[in-house]
């Protein structure tokens, strides 16, 4: 005999393995607010999946787990605190994963070249504090952040998505390697074992920004996919780029951009050769 289903509730209602809320249906039901989420996920303490056009998509096991993280924040516990007392998250095996940023693999990188965590620090403008966070996973980076410590270390972006993959000529929506920031930057490599170029797919969060300039040898050339975005050259330069709008830049000039639309923007971003 089946149970019957409760007042109000559908009788095959079951919790879904797979995200499917959006940020606002997740922030309605856990009773927090939306700007809430995002500083949870800045903070580790939750990690939403994405959609296809780059939108945070929490799953029913992510709403029980904000649940339990806002109960832990009533109760007065920091982000460190409850990050202690979490399980892991898991994803299910149709998820192609978040693609955090591994600071494992940041302490792997400065312990191969024989720094210290303050030598480190020192040479990417950083505090050893915020470094040693870094690569404890317990706070994110931004993309100046991260331009700091591959110039430090003498890398480029590429070495911080994890292992290299295969050299292809084709590479499939779902073999991106990805990047997700907790400044609200996703990127998705658009090529693999490219030497010359480094094409990527940039999704910006309403109001992310580079969170700081940086410089590097090369030319860049970026495009407006969707959504709208301001970059700033130099000392002197600042455009507006809508969707459709296109701008070629040498990478010396000092950059930095924010997302000036209301929703996510999406943006391709080539940068030759790939030192950054």
């Amino acid at each position: 005999m089946t149970t019957p289903a409760r007042v109000g509730e559908p009788a095959s209602a079951q919790p879904s393995p797979e995200p499917h809320h959006r940020i606002g249906a997740a922030a309605r039901e856990t009773g927090v607010s939306a700007s809430a989420l995002r500083l949870w996920e800045r903070q580790g303490l939750v990690s939403p999946g994405r959609s296809r056009s780059g939108y945070r998509l929490y799953s029913d096991a992510d709403l029980a787990r904000l649940r339990r993280i806002r109960r832990m924040r009533d109760e007065r516990l920091n982000a460190p605190g409850i990050l202690r007392m979490l399980p892991p998250q898991r994803r299910g095996a149709s998820d192609r994963g978040n693609g955090e940023l591994d600071g494992r693999r940041l302490r792997t990188l400065r312990r191969d070249r024989g720094f210290s965590l303050r030598q480190a620090a020192t040479l990417a403008e950083l505090s050893p504090s915020f470094l040693s966070a870094l690569e404890r996973g317990a706070t994110g980076a931004s993309v100046a952040t991260l331009h700091r410590l591959t110039r430090a270390y003498g890398v480029t972006m590429l070495d911080l998505f994890g292992p290299p993959a295969p050299a292809r000529r084709r590479v499939r929506r779902l073999e991106r390697q990805l990047l997700t920031l907790g400044s609200g930057v996703r990127i998705e490599q658009l090529a693999i074992g490219a030497t010359q170029l480094e094409p990527q797919l940039f999704v910006l969060d309403a109001g992310a920004t580079s969170d700081g300039a940086y410089a590097h040898e090369g030319e860049e050339f970026m495009y407006v996919l969707d959504g709208s975005v301001t970059i700033w050259l130099g000392q002197h330069e600042r455009y507006r780029l809508d969707t459709g709008d296109a701008l070629g830049f040498p990478s010396t000039l000092p950059h930095r951009w924010r997302n000036r639309a209301d929703g996510v923007t999406r943006l391709l971003w080539i940068n030759t050769p790939p030192t950054f």
